[in-house]
């Protein structure tokens, strides 16, 4: 007996038709998947980051901490 909770109700998957359980694993799936392109897309903006600096370093250019403001 595995319960799933939607919009704050519990399910219980033994009470569930095949057609239920089969859009339940397709929704774990894309949770899954969300997951791991959100994981990506964090080490490559890091990697973005990381080079920026690197390249800016290697030019001369002076790193700044934070955006200069405008008066």
């Amino acid at each position: 007996m595995t319960k799933v909770t939607i919009d704050e109700q519990e399910f219980d998957t033994d009470d569930m038709t095949e057609e239920q359980i089969g859009i339940l694993n397709l929704l774990q799936q894309n949770s899954v998947i969300q997951s791991q392109l959100n994981h990506q897309l964090g080490c490559l903006q890091a990697i973005g980051q990381m080079k920026t600096a690197e390249l800016k370093a290697s030019l001369g250019v002076e790193a700044t901490d934070a955006p200069a403001e405008e008066a």
